[in-house]
């Protein structure tokens, strides 16, 4: 193949890494409606997809091997034209189809198994890729290691940036079905690409004159003939590698505050970082000598940095006399861009530092080090030319199979138990092997001795000076000197500090919630729609929050269950904890046996709902925050009504006008209530029926309230008085009589596959609400 050739490929090659990532961020996103955003969901989608590409890279070293380098190019044509076909069909599986099959899947193995099988065909095809062209490109053995890093940094860089323009730009301006076609076009126009170059270089080769046989490589299968170790071990390291991204992820998404652009950030950074490494790597690992001590120095290098990364943003600040601006970000209510018409240098730093800084500082030098130790594993494994292809996929399988160990070690067992900053410790703690390996394969005995004990004095340092669980996310609590609890669990970190007024104010990964003691606006929210009824029975909670709106609903004495689904189960333990010290509503909530309280997604709770409620509320996230859309949408309105019992009411914050559109495009009633005592905020009750509010029968509703306070704790005096005031002199505004008063355009609409309030800088929130009645 010629120069020319090659470099044309290696842009084809970032351009389907572009492109897989492409779809990945959405197919994950979508699949989400209905599968759920709690771990255990998130974690069958992973695993089910990391699995598929394992046996793509399996699959595609046998086929390269088989093909030989001329024809192995056709099979990488043809995996692209695979993919980009399935791509544009891919929403209706994964969103029309699993709709239907989803409420029958019951445990975590049914949905990984469902999962792999939605996902078998495209992430096969995906993993084919690199074993495929690795062989098409590699013409002696000797450049193999640096070829196929090369080929590896520029899918992975091209993967980063699929990530950062699908997540900033795509999905917020096209939704989820034109971005996958988008997606899925990039892979046709490849695989034509690929043809074409393959069909070009077999003319010139039927033009050639024929070549006299090549000498052998000085590389032979005996200058790798134990290949197994190093798979071993990057399998290991995989596992180490995605544990730690998982952590990464964590504790930058506390830092950014959450919103739906960070998760396409955070993997355009993580991968942009390992491509870069691999690259660097790649040019000189054709030098080295000895790859394992450099492999295994990397690897231990990677411990360290990811130790001392964190370390240094946590302590930093303070030994330097400079944790003023980060106390002040971290008493924010979260960072969005789109609150600021312009820029002054203080924003401009601020943002750096979310963005660009704080990351680089939490996992910028480990990823550098996790993608330059790749060229020099491949070079321990590449072995004899003709066996090049099964060799790299089964390096690629190896650490796949170790990610997915990693993701499920991780995200099921050592965050519960150990929290972040052990779950940190420990796998840094595991690449103190590969250090110490290190150290053995040093010239003279003197040199092994000082090295081990050097690389075991540096790990044990850094595992000693790093930040315990409270005092890592005090940090990012601005919680230093305040009384401070903690409960992390693998969903959420879950805590809860005095805010400015001294009430006890929740926090869910970074972003403040409400506080106790209870507001009058979130005990209404589930209070206002029960009272409303005229005779319910059954009410659910989508959310607990501080607990103020499923306490609402359960104050009226008239209800026989109230469920309440929650998907940051360690919130139930901090509600305890206010219980315990004295918190009176909390007490009666907790002992009230009509409460049922379990952990999980609040959709998926729908889906698979089998009896009716009569009310239901939705104590939802801010519109800005990741995976909003699936509680905003026109769609998840239908979902909820045809959950509810005849006359049943649904009642939900309003954050935005498309808010309000999209809850009136379903249900023929609906009324807007304001409360002044929290700051004019607003909430509607929608029913598929009409909505009665009648003055006088909801005042004696209320006064039954107080008379049962005067038997034993409701609310505070004061609340009760204040509650009442607000029945006695609320005027609802009328949102919806009798259906759609008038068609609204589709840009005014949230859509399950265009949820565009959570993309909120590609779509203003100022647009136009349905005409009122």
């Amino acid at each position: 193949m010629t120069t020319r050739s090659k470099a044309i490929l290696f842009a084809l090659f970032a351009a389907t890494g572009f492109s897989a990532l492409t779809l990945q961020v959405v197919w994950q996103r979508v699949i989400s409606m209905h599968a759920g955003v709690d771990l255990f969901s998130f974690t069958t989608v992973v695993a089910a997809f990391l699995a598929g590409l394992g046996i793509g890279t399996i699959v595609g070293g046998t086929v390269a091997d088989r093909l030989g380098p001329k024809k192995a190019l056709l099979a990488y044509a043809a995996a692209n034209a695979g993919i980009g076909v399935f791509a544009w069909f891919s929403l209706w599986l994964f969103y029309d189809y699993y709709q239907s099959v989803v409420p029958g899947l019951g445990g975590t193995l049914a949905s990984f198994l469902f999962h792999f099988v939605l996902l078998v065909v495209p992430t096969v095809l995906m993993g084919i890729s690199l074993p495929v062209v690795a062989r098409g490109v590699v013409d002696r053995i000797e450049d193999a290691a640096p070829l196929v890093g090369r080929l590896y940094a520029v899918n992975t860089v091209g993967a980063g940036l699929g990530a950062a323009v699908s997540g900033w730009l795509l999905v917020g301006n096209l939704g989820f079905v034109a971005t996958v076609r988008l997606a899925g076009t990039i892979n046709l126009l490849a695989g034509a690409s690929v043809f074409l170059l393959w069909r070009a270089a077999a003319r010139a080769r039927a033009a050639a004159p024929v070549p006299a046989p090549a000498p052998t490589s000085g590389v032979s299968e005996v200058a790798a003939p134990r290949a197994w170790p190093w798979y071993l071990l990057y399998g290991t390291t995989g596992a180490v590698a995605l544990g730690m991204e998982l952590i990464f992820f964590r504790v930058i998404d506390t830092l950014m505050r959450s919103n739906s652009y960070t998760f396409g950030h955070v993997l355009m950074l993580y991968l942009v970082l390992f491509g870069t490494g691999t690259a660097i790597a790649s040019l000189f690992v054709a030098k080295v000598r000895r790859p394992q001590r450099w492999f295994l120095g990397l690897q231990f290098g990677v411990g360290v940095a990811a130790l001392g990364g964190l370390l240094l943003l946590v302590e930093g600040p303070g030994l330097l006399g400079i944790d003023g601006p980060f106390t002040r970000h971290f008493t924010k209510d979260g960072y969005n861009l789109g609150q600021y018409q312009f820029w002054p240098l203080r924003e401009l730093g601020r943002i750096t530092f979310v963005h660009v800084l704080g990351p680089l500082a939490v996992m910028g030098l480990p990823v550098l080090l996790m993608g330059a130790a790749f060229p020099f594993v491949q070079a321990l494994v590449a072995g004899r030319f003709d066996t090049l292809g099964r060799r790299t996929g089964r390096l690629l399988f190896s650490n796949v199979v170790g990610n997915v160990a990693g993701i499920l070690l991780v995200g099921f067992v050592l965050i519960d138990r150990l929290g972040t900053s052990g779950s940190l410790r420990l796998l840094a703690g595991v690449l103190v092997v590969p250090g110490v390996a290190w150290a053995l394969l040093a010239s003279t005995q003197s040199r092994r001795v000082a090295l081990a004990a050097g690389a075991v004095s540096v790990m044990a340092l850094a595992l000693v000076l790093f930040p315990s669980n409270r005092e890592l996310w005090s940090f990012f609590h601005a919680a230093d000197g305040l009384p401070f609890k903690l409960e992390e669990d693998r969903a959420c970190v879950n805590a809860m500090r005095p805010d400015e007024a001294g009430a006890s104010l929740l926090f869910i990964n970074g972003a403040s919630q409400n506080a106790y003691p209870y507001d009058d606006y979130h005990v209404l929210i589930g209070l206002v729609p029960a009272l409303l009824h005229p005779g319910p029975d059954r009410a659910l909670s989508i959310g607990l929050g501080i607990g103020a709106t499923p306490y609402g609903m359960s104050l009226d004495e008239r209800l026989s269950a109230v469920d309440v689904v929650e998907l940051c189960g360690k919130e139930i333990t901090l509600l305890e904890g206010l219980a315990a010290e004295g918190s009176q509503e909390n007490q009666r909530m907790f002992s009230d046996p009509r409460v049922d309280m379990r952990t999980g997604d609040g959709r998926k709770a729908l889906i698979a709902a089998d009896e009716p409620w009569d009310v239901i509320t939705v104590d939802a996230i801010r519109h800005q925050s990741a995976f909003s859309g699936n509680l905003y949408s026109v769609e998840f309105y239908e979902l909820v009504r045809s959950r509810m019992g005849a006359g049943g009411m649904m009642a939900q914050w309003m954050p935005t006008p498309r808010t309000v559109n999209s809850a009136t495009e379903v249900f023929d009633y609906a009324l807007a209530f304001t409360v002044e005592t929290y700051g004019n905020s607003q909430f509607f009750v929608a029913s598929s029926q009409p909505i009665a509010f009648d003055r006088d029968v909801l005042l004696g509703r209320v006064d039954a309230l107080i008379l049962e306070a005067e038997r034993r704790f409701v609310l505070p005096p004061g609340q009760l008085e204040s509650i009442r005031n607000f029945f006695a002199t609320v005027q609802p505004v009328v949102l919806q009589f009798g259906g759609p008063a008038a068609d609204v355009p589709e840009r005014a609409l949230n859509r399950d596959l265009f949820p565009r309030d959570e993309y909120f800088l590609n779509n203003p929130v100022a647009v136009e609400n349905r005409p009122r009645p």
